[in-house]
């Protein structure tokens, strides 16, 4: 009896097997994150306190879903976030439009580390120039005190 080999090997198929489980676990990450960020952007629409990523409702719940699914058939976060400020009113958007605010705490801890470097580069310049090279303490002489203090200690060390 003729046996057939296979067409493709298996350590082949098993390859590129590997690689499109990989291509699509890394497509789910993608869209998990930008779903994540999206969610963050958004007050949800039921208390307007708390960002649709954190808060549990149904509400939230449903639009946290429906904007996996969006993503996911590929449209872009700005409509999705467009359309859901169109429906829900301008009042959902927990960060205005166009802005990021994790810039400007970036850029304003970086000013700041620039400052405090300054400072201290200027205090340790001060210090160095405000510290004349003093000449050793000369003896002094010894006054009653000293005297009585050595007295008293030689009887101790007698006893």
């Amino acid at each position: 009896m003729l046996t057939r080999r296979p067409l493709v090997p298996l350590p082949f198929a098993l390859a590129v097997a590997t690689l499109l489980l990989s291509g699509l676990a890394q497509a789910q990450g993608q869209t998990e994150a930008r779903s994540r960020e999206l969610e963050g952007r958004l007050l949800a629409p039921c208390c307007w306190v708390q960002t649709l990523d954190i808060h549990e409702s149904e509400l939230a719940t449903s639009l946290r879903a429906e904007i996996r699914q969006r993503l996911e058939r590929g449209e872009a976060a700005e409509a999705i976030e467009d359309d859901l400020a169109t429906r829900h009113g301008e009042r959902i958007r927990a960060v205005p439009r166009g802005k990021d605010p994790r810039k400007a705490v970036l850029i304003g801890t970086g000013i700041a580390m620039l400052l405090t470097l300054a400072g201290i580069l200027l205090a340790l310049r001060r210090w160095q120039r405000a510290a004349p090279a003093s000449p050793p303490p000369e003896p002094q002489a010894e006054d009653a005190y000293d005297q009585r203090l050595d007295e008293e200690l030689s009887r101790i060390q007698q006893l």
